[in-house]
Parts: structure tokens; C-alpha cells; sequence
């Protein structure tokens, strides 16, 4: 076996040690690998062991397949088909289908950063099937900005949303502001009754 050589002081006291690290995907969870590391017992110094690179982009590619199966079976759960999201954005028939079934096709990393997009902001889809005109994308936005802030005030009693908006010169300013319900307590000094906040 040949001797390992330290890239820092050029010593021959080199092992090679293993731990895991852990890695993630948005939406495909996450796994944990070994990687193998040079550590040199004279000097201190540390580095990659070169195997590492291809032991990682493995395990990440399993993890953007699962992230896409996952993406694409929430979806269809919403009830978007994969046929109406196709159309919507204007890919070819079949093309979602074979991103997640063929295990000998890994789909591009802008095909899964557009599905985690649609994933994390399903109206977008809404947007893409009226042929992203930005004042029909205007409505849906603010539509379903309105849904999430009655959902937050539903699922959040205790936090109070106010808004305001205006127009101002070319623009169009809205204010939405969340802060947790303040209870006044009245305390008695004297005669005199003061209000404060906790």
C-alpha cells in the first residue's frame, strides 16, 4: 500500500479516518453518509479524502429523486394532475411522469428547483394556466396572501394582524403587521387608576 503524503507539511504520518455527516434535500428528507478524512499526526492538518465527492453526490442524487417524488405526489394529493400541471407549464406530454417513475432519468436541477417552487407556492400553477399575465398574477398573489392571513389568524388567536395600504405617487404600499394581543391590567395608586401592558 502506498504511503499517504501530508499536502501541508509533506510528512508520511497520515491516517485516514472516517465519520458521518448528515445531508438534506428541501422536501426528501435527510440522510447520513461516511466520508473518509486525512489527518496528518504531526503537523494537525486535515483534508477531503478524494472518494468523498462521488459518495456524496450519490447519496444526493437519491435524495433529489425522493425530493421529487415527494414534491410531485404532494401536488397530485392537492389535486393538481400531472397532465393539467403539463399543460399549465407548457411542457411536453409525459414530462413530470418520467421525472419521477424512470430510475435511469434524473431530472435537471431547474426542473427540481420549478417543482419545489410550485410545491412551496402551489398558486404559482394558478398563474402559469392564465399564461403568467401579470394582472390576472397579481390577483392570485394577493388572493392567496389573503388565504394564508385568515389561516394564520385562525390557527394564531393570540396574535393580532392589522394592515393598511395606499397608493403612493406610481406605487401601490401594503403594510401587514402580526404582534401577540396585548392584555391591559388596571392598576390602583391612590386615587388614581393607571393602565399599563405586560
Amino acid at each position: 500500500m502506498e504511503k499517504v503524503i501530508c499536502t501541508y507539511c509533506g510528512k508520511d504520518a497520515v491516517s485516514i479516518e472516517e465519520h458521518e455527516i448528515e445531508l438534506s434535500e428541501p422536501y426528501g428528507g435527510s440522510s447520513t453518509i461516511k466520508i473518509k478524512e486525512k489527518v496528518c499526526s504531526h503537523c494537525g492538518f486535515t483534508e477531503d479524502d478524494g472518494s468523498n465527492d462521488l459518495v456524496i453526490q450519490k447519496e444526493l442524487s437519491v435524495l433529489k429523486r425522493i425530493s421529487m417524488m415527494k414534491v410531485l405526489d404532494e401536488l397530485n394529493a392537492m389535486g393538481h394532475t400531472t397532465a393539467s400541471m403539463e399543460r399549465a407549464l407548457g411542457l411536453p406530454a409525459r414530462t413530470i411522469a418520467r421525472w419521477k417513475n424512470e430510475q435511469s432519468m434524473s431530472p435537471s436541477a431547474s426542473a427540481i428547483a420549478l417543482m419545489r417552487i410550485i410545491r412551496t407556492y402551489p398558486w404559482v400553477l394558478a398563474v402559469a394556466d392564465m399564461q403568467f399575465d401579470h394582472v390576472a398574477a397579481r390577483n392570485i398573489l394577493i388572493q392567496y396572501a389573503a388565504k394564508e392571513l385568515v389561516k394564520i389568524r385562525s390557527e394564531h388567536p393570540e396574535v393580532e394582524v392589522t394592515s393598511n395600504a395606499q397608493m403612493s405617487g406610481n406605487h401601490f404600499e401594503l403594510f401587514i403587521k402580526g404582534s401577540r394581543k396585548i392584555i391591559p391590567e388596571a392598576v390602583s395608586g391612590g386615587n388614581n387608576v393607571f393602565e399599563y401592558f405586560r
